[in-house]
């Protein structure tokens, strides 16, 4: 009766460690990622993980400019370092919503880009440990710089270009409600504004 009970003990233990194990890896993009314990226990949703405002790692290949732009525009410091044949861009700048520092890393591991969030303005040793044990990046160096500089200039050139637009759709509401009144929602009017303003 001992030995039965004893080997159910040495069942649920390898049980619960084979749970906890699995637990701890997230495959993102192929990719097996070790979760440190103090990210665990986090969402994993449309091939993001993600604890609250603690974590996150995702691929960004699918948009690199959307994801590299804002936190390269309001940086506070920013390196560019290699750990161990993975080229890597650190920013962090001050986050008030969370009354702390926010950082994010941009590395290549095989043919991808991902970025790594966490709260902190340096790289510890648990996030360096992740990026160590992925794959080695197909992407030089140079190559990286380049793909993320050039992804930094999309998101500027996208940016501005809204706001012009965002400026001149205000003249133009400006201009029909300057010439009408609000009452008398004319849409040939307005539209003669449109074919004036565009000439």
């Amino acid at each position: 009766m001992t030995k039965k009970i004893l080997i159910i003990l040495i069942t649920l233990v390898f049980i619960s460690s084979v749970w906890a194990q699995n637990e701890s890896i997230v495959k993102i993009n192929g990719i097996n990622f070790e979760i440190p314990p103090k990210y665990q226990n986090g969402e994993f949703e449309n091939n993001r993980y993600r604890l609250e405002n603690q974590f996150s790692i995702e691929c960004i290949d699918d948009n690199i400019p959307k994801h590299i732009g804002l936190w390269a525009s309001e940086k506070d410091y920013s390196k560019d370092l290699n750990i161990e044949q993975h080229p890597v861009r650190h920013y962090f700048q001050y986050n008030q919503y969370i009354h702390d520092n926010q950082s994010h890393a941009y590395f290549a591991s095989g043919n991808s880009i991902y970025e790594l969030a966490w709260i902190g303005n340096s790289i510890p040793k648990d996030i360096e440990n992740m990026i160590k044990s992925t794959p080695p990046s197909k992407i030089s160096d140079h190559d990286f710089s380049q793909k993320l500089d050039n992804s930094i200039k999309i998101y500027k050139s996208e940016k501005i270009k809204k706001l012009n637009d965002d400026g001149e759709q205000n003249y133009l509401e400006a201009k029909y409600h300057s010439q009408i009144p609000s009452d008398q929602q004319d849409d040939r009017q307005f539209k003669e504004i449109l074919l004036t303003y565009y000439k």
